[in-house]
């Protein structure tokens, strides 16, 4: 059985208050005994992380990674993690080791769980969840891969589908025709579960070329893993259990609509929705809190989403 244990990684001081909504709706509907917030550096003491300390199941915990990562890895999991700039690549390297050692749910900050992991959990083994996408990894990331003419149809057909009023709507009518792959936003697993085993002696064998390219140690090392994964009890799970708007049409997350009905978006199968932080929502992150949950409740589909997570 996956311990009933949630982990989720910050690097940095300031935590926005969108990022403890994900922590809170974990605590609250993911049917978790415990709730951790790994954070790397000293956070600062706001609203947000009282409310934090002051959740049941919710334990801020100060992670010193070298330790962990030497550990997991040994001594080049930490040179690997040392060569890193970006603070997600780093998150990425943490994720893997946590889940190699303690075992667990890793859950982005850009996620709101809905319901309980108890099922997924009882199952054991290890777990993932695929996305609906133009671009997979397999695919491959130079710009041959960009100009075929299938992606650069899905990616004008998904443009339009984004910027249309209820776009996802008309996208559910096409999403067969983009191709599945899995992504690291929620990843579960036994301690020390060969395929995290795996994914780690993945990264450390990382070549050195690759190293610094954007996804290397995130979605693309995850899916060129479970493509050619051999060992056992390794499930991957359709997209509408964690991901039931895709990337770019996630943007429907924030857009206005006349009346915000989560039964449109979300599927019965759906546990948690990851909402694409690093897609089109900057101006977003900053201004969301409980006032402007209360105020765009009946016609935002994110403020629907939240207020139903935070009860």
């Amino acid at each position: 059985m996956i311990p009933s244990n949630a982990h989720f990684v910050w690097l940095g001081r300031k935590l926005p208050w969108v990022y403890v909504l994900g922590v809170l709706a974990a605590a609250r509907r993911g049917g978790f005994e415990r709730v951790l917030l790994h954070h790397i550096d000293e956070l600062d003491e706001d609203a947000g992380i009282v409310e934090l300390r002051a959740e049941p199941r919710v334990e801020l915990a100060r992670l010193d990674p070298f330790p962990l990562l030497e550990a997991a890895g040994g001594p080049n999991f930490v040179d690997r993690y040392r060569e890193l700039e970006q603070a997600a690549a780093r998150a990425n390297v943490v994720r893997m080791a946590l889940l190699e050692q303690e075992g667990g749910v890793y859950l982005d900050t850009d996620t709101i769980a809905i319901r309980s992991f108890e099922g997924v959990l009882a199952q054991g083994g290890a777990f993932c969840g695929e996305e609906r996408l133009v671009y997979p990894g397999s695919a491959g990331t130079g710009l041959l891969s960009r100009v075929r003419p299938g992606a650069l149809l899905r990616t004008g057909a998904r443009d339009v589908f984004r910027r249309l009023p209820r776009g996802d709507r008309y996208f559910r009518r096409f999403e067969h025709f983009y191709p599945k792959a899995v992504n690291n936003a929620v990843l579960g697993a036994e301690p020390h579960h060969p395929f995290l085993r795996e994914l780690v002696g993945r990264a450390v064998a990382l070549a050195a070329e690759r190293r610094q390219v954007r996804y290397a140690f995130g979605t693309h090392l995850l899916q060129a893993a479970v493509a050619e994964y051999q060992g056992p009890s390794l499930r991957v799970l359709p997209p509408p259990v964690f991901y039931p708007l895709a990337p770019e049409i996630s943007e429907h997350w924030f857009r206005p609509r006349p009346r915000a009905r989560l039964d449109e978006v979300l599927a019965p199968e759906t546990l948690l929705v990851h909402w694409y932080a690093s897609v089109r929502t900057a101006r977003h992150v900053a201004r969301i809190d409980r006032a402007w949950l209360a105020e765009h409740a009946e016609d935002r589909l994110f403020a629907a989403l939240a207020l139903r997570a935070l009860g």
